[in-house]
């Protein structure tokens, strides 16, 4: 049983791919569609195909040509095996199908974008055709051209034929499903896709508008211009999709131009959403993920600008993947955002959320995968989600802008009543208050005459080492962090003295510590003496120990800067150990680091005998 267990199943899968082919087909492989539905029926069925043939209705008159296979439709012809051979995108061949109409009415069609060129004959006459068909990349012209056809059918049975080539993009095929219907329900559909489409141009178009001229009075946020660029390159890419309303009213538009300015704005989009959150939310967003992916659409914009559809679209699935990762992430830095209950993160989120669940149904649908998958096709209709989903997210974003306005509004409202209120009282404050402030007035001026001489001898009292009178180390610190950020910046040297007298404490004991104090006094006098740069700093870290930090000096003069403070201090009869850091600031070091760098070489001098410089 477990062994014929996977034939039983393969069997069962093959008996129901039969019922659905023949459900499909009806009866004699003939598709009815004579019957008048509510809405438009699709031909979705295995048509049947002719490759590297390009015939016509007289040469089926003629004698039936020799059946390559059938092909679902819609699908693309890539991966179909005909004499054992995957078929690749580039290429051409002849559909046909068998269908049954009412004679007695008007057949509509409608005809989706078919990759990338064709002619359409039902019941042996002419009636679309897109783009010029060809054998060869030279002979053929590709075109995205929507149409509707209207046929008053002759007999019962009619037969379509469809020539398609495509020697200009990575699929070919009939990729979206061809409607039928009554004249009435085709139109209707027409003009409620061209209503809905010109809505969403309107709208992104006037969103951008507005959002441009904020920022043109509101210059220092970056946001408004990344939003206007976004908003008015996505209304102009609605005008290329869907239905195609440039391609309509201009026919002979360069379908090339029209694929790069297509593409180019998806991702720049991309990019531009990005940038958005990022003047958005800068604390939120790395700026390496920013850096990465500017370059990364960088790359794939020229290679978009610099090669035709059919090499640029091979490096679609690419970017498809990037544009997912991307999106997540902005998606968990949202989240973020909600969770901090950020001002107006609530509708940012749920307007993104809705516009990622519209990209990836367009995604999907622009994708192989509705080739390699065909049921996808019963879920996915259309590829013009997306710009639907950016109104609602210009929505949101507008309402989160509204309420930001408002809030303004109403606190300069409040100071405005407030104002008003202070000036109503000012004459009579100014009246009782003037003879109080001119007798005053003198008083005040010798008081803050005193406080700032205070204040400056406070100041410099805080920084001061009461018995050396240099810097302490409060003043070092402040310092060393203010110089080890210029370094940084401009990547500079920088170097540190760490200093410790020698056997300090039998001085101390010996002479007592009113000598010691006169010790520590005289080194700090002979420090300040060989350290005069303006910039230079010399501080007493604690106890018998200094520091000297020495700005834009590197290993060799820190040496001889130490070098000479050795030498000094040992003739006034005592010795120092020092220990010598010099390097140029990076991100891996810090200052409590270099300093340590310092102090443990100053250790190391101890440990070799004293009265010495280690660096």
């Amino acid at each position: 049983m477990k062994k014929n267990r996977p034939i039983r199943i393969i069997g069962c899968i093959v008996l129901l791919t039969l019922f659905i082919t023949s459900t499909a087909l009806g009866n004699n492989g003939i598709f009815d569609i004579s019957r008048e539905t509510e809405t438009l029926q699709p031909l979705e069925t295995q048509w049947e195909f002719y490759w590297k043939e390009l015939l016509e209705p007289k040469d089926f008159a003629a004698g039936v040509p020799e059946l390559s296979g059938y092909v679902q439709v819609p699908g693309a012809w890539n991966g179909y095996q005909i004499n054992e051979e995957n078929l690749p995108g580039s290429g051409y061949g002849t559909y046909r199908l068998t269908v049954l109409m009412d004679p007695d009415r008007i057949t509509a069609f409608k005809i989706p974008r078919i990759l990338t060129a064709y002619r359409m004959w039902v019941n042996g006459e002419e009636v679309a055709t897109a783009g010029t068909v060809g054998t060869s990349l030279k002979e053929s012209t590709p075109q995205y051209l929507r149409q509707e056809a209207f046929i008053i059918p002759e007999q019962e049975q009619v037969e379509i034929v469809i020539q398609v080539s495509n020697f200009q993009h990575r699929s070919g095929g009939i990729l979206e499903n061809i409607l039928t219907g009554t004249e009435e329900q085709v139109m209707a559909v027409t003009k409620r896709q061209l209503a809905y489409e010109l809505l969403l141009f309107g709208s992104l178009l006037v969103m951008g508008v507005y959002h441009l001229v904020l920022y043109r009075y509101r210059k220092k946020e970056l946001s408004l211009l990344y939003y206007a660029l976004f908003c008015l390159l996505i209304s102009i890419r609605t005008l290329l999709v869907g239905s195609g309303f440039l391609i309509q009213i201009f026919p002979f538009f360069n379908w090339e131009l029209a694929h790069k300015i297509q593409t180019l704005s998806y991702y720049t989009g991309v990019l531009l959403l990005l940038l958005f959150f990022q003047e958005l939310y800068t604390q939120y967003v790395s700026k390496a993920v920013v850096k990465a992916s500017t370059l990364f659409v960088g790359v794939i914009g020229a290679v978009v600008l610099l090669t035709p559809a059919r090499i640029f679209t091979l490096i679609n699935p690419l970017f498809q993947v990037f544009t997912l990762l991307l999106s997540l992430y902005i998606l968990m830095i949202l989240f973020k955002i909600y969770r901090k209950k950020e001002a107006g993160a609530k509708f940012i989120v749920f307007g993104y959320v809705f516009l990622i669940i519209t990209v990836f149904h367009d995604l999907i649908f622009h994708s192989i995968l509705m080739s390699d998958f065909h049921f996808l096709n019963r879920f996915i209709l259309t590829g013009n989600l997306s710009s639907f989903g950016l109104l609602m997210f210009t929505l949101t974003h507008s309402f989160v802008l509204a309420f930001k306005y408002a809030k303004t509004f109403n606190q300069n409202e409040e100071m405005t009543v407030e104002l008003r209120n202070l000036n109503e009282n000012l004459e009579a404050l100014v009246e009782n208050r003037t003879e109080d402030l001119q007798e005053s007035y003198q008083k005040i001026e010798e008081q803050k005459w005193v406080l700032e001489k205070t204040n400056r001898k406070l100041q410099m009292m805080s920084q001061r080492d009461g018995l050396t009178n240099v810097w302490n180390r409060r003043y070092f610190d402040e310092a060393l962090l203010l110089e080890w950020r210029r370094a940084s910046r401009y990547q500079e040297s920088i170097s540190l003295l760490f200093l410790d007298i020698d056997n300090f404490k039998i001085y101390n004991d010996n002479y007592g510590h009113q000598e010691g104090d006169r010790c520590l006094q005289q080194v700090a006098t002979i420090l300040q003496e060989h350290v005069q740069r303006s910039a230079d700093v010399v501080a007493r870290y604690g106890g018998e120990e200094f520091v000297i930090l020495l700005p834009g000096t590197d290993q060799k003069g820190a040496i001889s800067v130490a070098e000479t403070i050795r030498k000094s201090v040992e003739s006034f009869g005592v010795t120092v150990s020092i220990g010598i850091a010099s390097m140029v600031p990076s991100s891996q070091v810090s200052p409590d680091d270099f300093i340590h760098m310092a102090d443990q070489a100053m250790y190391k001098a101890k440990e070799k005998g004293k009265n010495r410089c280690v660096i």
